[in-house]
């Protein structure tokens, strides 16, 4: 009875990973070629020190968790990915940080606009979650 129960589990365990696997493949593809520097922390000259630790934040909790990212990624919009499912992407539409594991794009945001804000989630392939860069890092701000 426990093999049944063991290998049950591991049935459970491999089709989280193939769903997993299969994000990453699905994020990878739809960012630009030389854009694809994954689990690495990129950020702009002009973003101010909050938007920065903010990001940073976001960045080592999800490598502490094993949890593959992209920053300051490009989204490729002649990408196969959003052409197979009618998506047109904008020409340089740039995400702060990209979740692959679980396909989540992460917005950090300071001084913008609820309507600026509503506009870049309808652009994103991908669903987005906004962070204020003023408010202390907390787990459940990205979960």
């Amino acid at each position: 009875m426990n093999e049944k129960v063991n290998y049950y589990g591991k049935m459970k365990v491999l089709s989280k990973w193939r769903y997993v696997l299969r994000n990453r493949h699905e994020v990878r593809n739809s960012i630009r070629i030389m854009n694809r520097n994954r689990n690495c922390f990129k950020w702009g000259s002009n973003e101010t020190d909050a938007h920065i630790n903010m990001k940073f934040a976001i960045c080592k909790w999800l490598k502490k968790n094993k949890i593959e990212f992209y920053t300051e990624a490009i989204f490729d919009e002649n990408s196969k990915h959003f052409t197979f499912k009618g998506f047109k992407c904008p020409k340089g539409l740039r995400a702060d940080i990209v979740n692959a594991d679980e396909k989540i794009i992460y917005e950090v945001y300071q001084t913008e606009t609820k309507a600026s804000l509503e506009q870049k989630a309808k652009n994103y392939p991908f669903e987005v979650r906004f962070i204020d860069a003023n408010q202390m890092f907390r787990e459940e701000l990205i979960l």
